[in-house]
């Protein structure tokens, strides 16, 4: 099983959702869930953003690339900003990238 398949079932479990409960919500037939977590098939982009979307996780979590607990944070803390303080922050690191 592929480290995407494997973190889709355990984040989907901790989530609470069915497999056909995760599918139904991005529109797709009972078994799409299924197959991607037994490693039959794989989404597209997408896709993908959508299901990191409904579990409330990134893509690179479920695509297993290795984030610290500090910029995982630093992540949640953003995606709970208003849309305006979100470009202020993105505004202020572009700055600071340019130094």
């Amino acid at each position: 099983m592929s480290t995407f398949a494997q973190n889709l079932k355990r984040l989907r479990k901790q989530k609470g959702f069915s497999q056909a409960q995760l599918a139904s919500l991005l529109h797709y037939g009972s078994t799409a869930i299924a197959n991607y977590e037994a490693g039959r098939n794989e989404p597209s982009f997408d896709t993908l953003i959508q299901l990191a979307h409904f579990l409330d996780t990134t893509t690179d979590e479920l695509l297993g690339v290795s984030i610290t607990s500090q910029e995982q944070q630093l992540l949640s803390d953003y995606k709970k900003l208003r849309p305006g303080e979100q470009k202020l922050i993105a505004a202020l690191a572009k700055a600071l990238k340019n130094d």
